[in-house]
């Protein structure tokens, strides 16, 4: 328990209980109270510190810069299927070449979101974040210059293992730097932004895609948003979890004196302490898979590893389906243009028409932040899988092209709501310490299943369109099961910032500016002891 002075007495409570302390909020900007004998300060969380001081422009910065790095990240996510068909004509490669461009990127991007994970937690989110989107921008910039299709694969490589790296960072980043109401609403806005990344490179393939090379200057357009992220990341700030838990409290404390100044909230007088322990491992990744994380990281790793292969296979899919014709789709475009050298190539009514689609992902996202804060992130897990599972069981009923435009809206609006949420979920899941090494490893896991999922798309897709849909379906029946024994909730939940029975957990955590009193359970650590003595 924590007296008025700020010191921890400690109780004897059972090993999985939690020491709960009482604090006032009683002004519309409350501040940590002083003992009226001794004029000291009471100490703070960083927690605390972020729920004191709120929400306001100096957040607004750090959307603007995840955005940028969202929508950055979705052109080059989205451009490797609206230039395969041109890669196909101009190199003349096989269907394996073909489909072994999207399984090599994803496959780098799992590897580069585990490495840049674990590197975020030991050196920073703001360095490697940084560090990686220079060579982010070099690779991809130069892939529109390739001469041949081994040096675009390893470029489009090398540009995905930095996709995979600072997508996952950039996540725990915003999550770990904005109060705890404001998590799922800064989420919704990167998910806008990664909408608008799409539309934006489906817009300028109308445009440029026509011409001879016109891929190439489609990979040019599509680096244009990477230069304007790397200013932005420059001015960001590290994130004040990450310093607590490096004991770096008095960094932490000037990023936060700057965050109130700029938010025009009240400068804190409390200072900063650390309920956190390390790990004792010599691996974070090792932890993951012990207890108390090992249910829910296996969980995790089938929903998020499902979720993000059916995500990115349909990416792949639709432009196929249109393409091959299915269920009479091609009537609607006039799938017959050719280029000059005779080969087969999308027409700018199916660039508007992917324009749509990207559009369309829009309602699930501004769904699943609200049903994740209403109903819970589980229930919202819940009925985004098994709807997900159901309407795409129905597109393997070819009725006419009406129906399965209807069913495709709502295929991926579900899909859209399940990859969203479990964005917002992960990263919940786990300490400080932790975040980002366990957010890196998913999404990393996640990108295998995305791999395999384009791989086998582009593969099953030269065969049969309906063979793709039954692969989907078999991977969305073993993830709905999934989501039935996830059982950890962390709506209105503070991010723990030690081990998981240190966790501190906000309940009522909307902060009402009442007399009612908020329980926040907090465990000293060994570190924060020794710095009391």
């Amino acid at each position: 328990m924590v007296d008025k002075n700020g010191l921890i007495q400690n109780e004897e409570m059972p090993e999985d209980a939690v020491f709960d302390e009482d604090i006032e909020l009683e002004e519309e900007n409350p501040q940590p109270s002083t003992d009226s004998a001794t004029g000291e300060t009471n100490r703070c969380t960083v927690s605390e510190c972020i729920e004191l001081i709120g929400y306001g422009r100096y957040h607004w910065k750090v959307v603007a810069t995840m955005g940028m790095m969202s929508a950055a990240d979705s052109a080059e996510i989205w451009i490797i299927g609206l230039i395969s068909l041109n890669l196909t004509c101009d190199w003349n490669i096989t269907a394996a070449q073909k489909a072994a461009v999207p399984g090599t990127v994803f496959l780098l991007m799992a590897i580069g979101s585990w490495l840049s994970g674990l590197l975020a937690d030991i050196y920073g989110r703001k360095k490697v974040m940084l560090i990686v989107y220079y060579i982010f921008t070099v690779a991809a910039t130069a892939s529109a210059f390739s001469w041949s299709y081994p040096v675009f694969l390893i470029l489009r490589g090398v540009a995905g293992f930095c996709i995979g790296a600072n997508y996952g960072v950039s996540i725990c980043y915003s999550a770990e730097m904005v109060p705890i109401t404001k998590r799922a609403f800064n989420l919704l806005l990167l998910d806008i932004l990664w909408c608008i990344g799409g539309v934006y490179i489906c817009f300028c393939a109308i445009f440029v895609m026509p011409y001879q090379w016109g891929w190439r200057y489609l990979i040019l357009l599509a680096a244009l948003p990477c230069l304007v992220t790397i200013p932005l990341l420059h001015i960001c700030d590290e994130s004040v979890r990450f310093l607590a838990v490096k004991d770096r409290l008095q960094d932490a404390k000037q990023i936060l004196d700057k965050i109130a100044e700029q938010n025009h909230a009240n400068k804190l007088t409390c200072d900063i302490y650390c309920p956190t322990t390390k790990t004792t491992s010599k691996s974070l990744n090792a932890d993951l898979f012990k207890q108390p994380f090992l249910r829910r990281t296996l969980l995790l790793v089938v929903c998020f590893g499902a979720s993000v292969w059916v995500f990115y296979a349909f990416m792949y899919l639709l432009p196929d389906m249109m393409a091959n014709g299915y269920c009479h789709l091609s009537e609607w475009f006039q799938v017959t243009h050719k280029n000059s050298k005779g080969c087969r190539v999308y027409t700018s009514n199916e660039y508007t028409f992917l324009i749509v689609v990207n559009l369309l992902y829009l309602p699930g996202y501004i769904i699943s932040p609200i049903t994740a804060e209403y109903w819970g992130r589980r229930p919202t897990l819940w009925y985004s899988f098994w709807g997900g599972l159901a309407t795409t069981v129905l597109l393997l009923i070819c009725i006419n092209p009406v129906v399965v435009y209807i069913n495709l809206f709502l295929v991926i609006n579900f899909y859209g709501i399940s990859v969203a949420t479990l964005w917002l979920y992960v990263p919940e899941n786990y300490p400080t310490y932790l975040r980002s090494s366990a957010t890196g490893a998913h999404n990393g896991f996640s990108k295998v299943g995305a791999a395999l999922g384009t791989f086998l798309t582009e593969y099953l897709d030269s065969v049969k369109i309906s063979h793709s849909i039954t692969v989907l379906v078999i991977v969305l029946v073993i993830s709905s099961v999934a989501t039935i024994f996830l059982q950890l909730e962390t709506k209105d939940k503070s991010l723990a910032d030690g081990n998981d029975s240190d966790e501190m957990t906000v309940k009522g955590a909307n902060f009402p500016l009442d007399d009612r009193k908020i329980k926040i359970s907090v465990k000293m650590s060994p570190q924060c002891e020794e710095l009391e003595m």
